[in-house]
């Protein structure tokens, strides 16, 4: 879980910030420089970033772990506890700050920093060639996130945005046409509703109309092992019979086999689900095999009925 730093849990992150700093600088700092950087004084240094509106998260998995500001597109203070690094902490912590920046997600990194240099760029993080001359010697190197954008003749599918709460609420978690077929926890009220679980997450696009830009839909992918994943996607209702879902569909296959390097994609529906089949059909998937009471959703045990394609 990922949370707002706040009074409440400001030393809280500050002792993470402290820990996780001194180990990253022991290497080329005094052991006195590096001690001198305690919870105390990275909670006044917080507390200043707090207070000249930067945002600041707490990634806390039975106890707090990693910690990271925003400050508009701006990503700072990404520190994970040395004993839990190597968790994936890290890249959990970058993709939702991403996903909260305004604008070009961007970071800056010392130039000796080979572990950082490695995860921003798998992550899709590319040199801009701006560079910060310090007067210690080491440089300061930018990087910025090469946006994962994909466009049809009438949409556009990209990550899930902050900005995005009220169309995901409206068009898929509020929407109960669109939950009798697609699993997804139901959201009363937009006060109630939980979109931070959606931020971040790599499997996970929004559908989007190119003349409003607005969220109409998601489309992900999950279970992927070995060349093979599972996709699934959600339209809202009111978008409905426009063939939305086919074209979003087309365009994401082409993306798990050219960008993803996945040989085999697979898709089910409820029995019934009729415009669920016809999608996969016109996408070139074919029947593969059904699987009888599999789960229990809205009270009703369902069978699946699974299609794939392979890659041509």
């Amino acid at each position: 879980m990922i949370i707002p730093v706040d009074p409440s849990n400001l030393m809280e992150a500050a002792a993470v910030h402290a820990a996780a700093w001194q180990a990253s600088h022991r290497a080329f700092c005094t052991p006195e420089f590096a001690e001198s950087h305690t919870t105390e004084r990275q909670a006044a240094y917080l507390q200043r970033k707090l207070d000249a509106k930067s945002r600041i998260f707490l990634l806390v998995d039975d106890g707090p772990k990693g910690v990271v500001s925003v400050t508009g597109s701006l990503i700072e203070d990404l520190y994970v506890l040395p004993e839990e690094q190597g968790k994936g902490y890290g890249t959990k912590l970058l993709r939702f700050a991403a996903a909260v920046s305004t604008g070009t997600p961007s970071l800056w990194i010392l130039e000796n920093n080979a572990g950082a240099r490695r995860l921003y760029t798998r992550l899709g993080f590319f040199e801009t060639g701006n560079r910060k001359i310090t007067p210690g010697g080491l440089d300061e190197i930018e990087f910025a996130l090469k946006p994962e954008r994909m466009e049809t003749e009438r949409l556009i599918l990209d990550r899930i945005r902050e900005t995005d709460k009220e169309d995901y609420f409206n068009n898929i978690s509020h929407d109960k046409k669109v939950l009798e077929t697609f699993i997804c926890r139901y959201a009363e009220s937009l006060e109630e509703f939980d979109f931070s679980t959606y931020l971040g997450r790599e499997d996970l696009f929004a559908i989007r109309r190119k003349d409003t830009g607005r969220l109409i839909g998601i489309i992900l992918y999950f279970d992927e092992s070995d060349g093979v994943c599972e996709i699934g996607y959600g339209l809202g209702s009111a978008y409905w019979g426009h063939g939305y879902a086919t074209e979003a569909v087309r365009r994401f296959l082409t993306y798990l086999f050219d960008e993803k390097g996945m040989h085999t994609v697979t898709a089910s529906y409820f029995t019934g689900n009729d415009a669920s089949r016809r999608v996969m059909e016109k996408c070139g998937m074919t029947y593969s095999h059904t699987n009888e009471k599999e789960l229990t959703y809205l009270g009703v045990e369902r069978d699946l009925i699974y299609y794939s394609v392979g890659r041509a």
